[in-house]
């Protein structure tokens, strides 16, 4: 039922009488659709760090490094397209954080995260893949770089060297969104029933995508383009949420 508020107003010897505006009736329903995808995109972090008593002294060894590893993917293989180097980044020695009142540290760390993509027949055959790895892993441990070790890496999607991902998730968006509406519609209809009632339309559909969390400090994943990471070469997660609103009478 509808009800109008009317509010008598007395100004300069007449009544003015307001009437607000009511909004109209409506059942809100949250839900949430999931598809899972085949990955098309593989991911492998790394990182190069060097550690000396003066800042220049680690990023002169960091430096030197990040070439010899450079030169070594060459000889791989590896097209320039698929390395990306984030940077030399400096922090306190032992990748520690200072805070007031505590010891500070003594030296610093330099370190250069690198993202390696991989796609096409390297994600044909899991065996395959896996080998190829860790021969990469192989070869640049013996040049000075090896797997990230920030843990938020590991805690979030439990794979600490290779992330498994969707170069276009668009479509696999649209088939959750769908989904996810295919759930909501029941559910409000259910709602309209027991209030006597009945649907009538949609007035609104709020969506958001479930992708990774974000952070406040730079990691690996900030790092990187993509948004739906997973362990598994078969089952990439792609999440959506909607709110709608529909109208009922």
């Amino acid at each position: 039922m509808r009800i109008a508020t009317v509010v008598a107003v007395i100004a300069l010897g007449g009544i003015v009488v307001a009437q607000t505006p009511v909004p109209s009736a409506g059942i809100s329903v949250s839900a949430s659709g999931k598809v899972d995808a085949r990955a098309d995109l593989a991911i492998v972090f790394l990182t190069t760090r060097s550690s000396a008593a003066l800042a220049a002294d680690a990023l002169e060894q960091n430096a030197k490094k990040v070439r010899e590893v450079r030169a070594k993917l060459v000889s791989m293989g590896y097209r320039e397209d698929q390395v990306h180097f984030s940077g030399n980044r400096f922090s306190p020695a032992g990748q520690g954080v200072y805070y007031p009142g505590r010891e500070r540290p003594t030296g610093f760390d330099v370190y250069n995260n690198l993202t390696l993509y991989l796609d096409g027949p390297d994600l044909k055959d899991i065996d395959a893949l896996n080998a190829k790895v860790g021969a990469l892993l192989d070869e640049l441990s013996k040049i000075g770089a090896g797997p990230v070790t920030s843990p938020v890496v590991s805690s979030t999607w439990n794979a600490s060297v290779v992330a498994f991902t969707v170069k276009d998730p668009a479509p696999y968006e649209k088939q959750a969104y769908q989904a996810a509406m295919d759930k909501a519609q029941p559910i409000a209809e259910d709602i309209a029933r027991r209030m006597k009632g009945k649907i009538t339309g949609i007035e609104s559909v709020t969506l958001t995508s479930l992708v990774r969390p974000a952070y406040a400090i730079a990691t690996p994943l900030t790092e990187i383009p993509y948004d739906y990471l997973s362990a598994s070469l078969e089952d990439v997660p792609v999440r959506v949420n909607i709110t709608v609103r529909y109208s009922y009478k």
